[in-house]
């Protein structure tokens, strides 16, 4: 077996200096043109060929070794997220109102990485890869767009891999598990209505504002008692908005949240659940509400015979920073999209910054990760994509 291509430490060091460009320049979902032309523009400097993106932002490039092979997916997100940035970085966001503060700038930059990595090892390698830089994930979108506008139509890959950093991991870890790893998600909104009214003369019957904080009280009531090898399932809002006033009850409000489920029957239940405690908020405060789902993406599993491979060579590279979570969590990505399509793995990859007393949060405004992380994570995905490129037929994806 051909050793795994190790990146020389030039690429490392331009990993770091183009996760800081991109962190500069937050773009959110499908809304990543600048990262997109960004994105082609290194593509082609690299000299791998650049296929036209079936999305109107992202990137999708081909390196063919001419060998015999598989085809294997890297994947990265590239948008970031609206929130106004607070990390005190020397090369916080520009872009007043969005940031990267989830970690899709780093993801991108291992990308390119892991492409010149591949490119430069060229010669030592089998089958072919294809690297695609999904946009839209915040909104878990963007992967089922690229599908349904005939990713896998023009491009046949067997196997596909990626990773997301977590800031709440050491640095340098590597983590996974064959099987479930991440939730599936609802986005959902909610419009409730009534007459609105006078601040001093309005009382609880027709009161949005009162329905909606007897809403978000017993919201909890909606994922009791549902879990999956022990992990309980989440619902959450993390928006409320209207056009109230001081003295002036509105006649509207939006709710916007998240619910986190591991299967269909968990997630038929809470939705019924759901839609029970809005029918109950409904009657006590004699108002109407609207219940929208939004966006959705399936929970993500790992096949695992790929998922053996990523942590085989995760502790090849790592040793014992390399490990198997023990349970689920309820974080979602639409990279499970493609792994209900094509056998793979995703995996975390540890990135709390060794001065941080508590682990940054992800979708804060003082996110911020460690960057020596990165050098893993390109270590992890070039590696990994070289030996599965070169095993024999796929596996089966049942």
């Amino acid at each position: 077996m051909a050793p795994a291509p190790q990146p020389p430490a030039h690429v490392l060091d331009e990993v770091i200096d183009i996760r800081r460009y991109l962190h500069r320049r937050p773009e959110t979902s499908f809304e990543e043109h600048e990262t997109s032309r960004f994105l082609e523009a290194r593509l082609n400097a690299l000299g791998v060929a650049v296929h036209p993106c079936p999305t109107e932002t992202g990137a999708v490039a081909r390196l063919d070794t001419g060998r015999p092979g598989r085809t294997v997916m890297l994947r990265a997100d590239i948008d970031a997220l609206p929130i106004h940035e607070e990390s005190g970085l020397e090369f916080a966001s520009a872009n007043e109102g969005r940031m990267h503060a989830c970690g899709h700038d780093a993801h991108t930059a291992i990308l390119l990485g892991t492409v010149r990595t591949l490119v430069e090892h060229a010669e030592s390698l089998s089958g072919s890869f294809l690297f695609c830089f999904q946009p839209a994930e915040e909104i878990v979108s963007g992967a089922r767009a690229m599908i349904a506008r005939g990713l896998f139509e023009r491009h046949h890959p067997d196997v596909t891999i990626g990773l997301h950093v977590a800031a709440w991991l050491p640095a340098g870890t590597v983590v996974t598990r064959p099987g479930l790893l991440w939730a599936g998600s609802d986005g959902f909104q909610i419009v409730i209505r009534g007459p609105g009214g006078h601040g001093g003369l309005m009382g609880r019957s027709g009161n949005v504002i009162s329905a909606q904080a007897f809403l978000l009280e017993r919201l909890e009531a909606v994922v009791e008692g549902l879990e999956h090898e022990g992990t309980g399932c989440r619902c959450t809002v993390g928006d409320v908005r209207s056009d109230g006033a001081w003295n002036v009850v509105p006649r509207s409000l939006v709710i916007r949240g998240s619910l986190r489920t591991f299967t269909s029957e968990l997630r038929e239940e809470a939705l019924r659940r759901l839609r029970d405690l809005l029918l109950e908020v409904d009657t006590e405060f004699q108002v109407a509400s609207e219940l929208q789902l939004v966006h959705h993406t399936v929970p993500l599993f790992n096949h695992p015979d790929v998922t053996r491979v990523v942590l085989e060579l995760g502790r090849e590279l790592v040793g014992d920073r390399a490990s198997t979570v023990g349970a689920p969590l309820t974080v979602s990505d639409d990279m499970a999209e493609f792994l209900t399509r094509i056998p793979g793995c995703y995996f975390m990859l540890g990135a709390c910054p060794s001065d941080a007393e508590v682990p940054p949060a992800h979708h804060s405004p003082t996110f911020r990760i460690d960057e020596a992380a990165l050098a893993t994570g390109v270590r992890m995905m070039a590696a990994t994509a070289a030996r599965l490129a070169a095993e024999p037929p796929p596996p089966s994806r049942e």
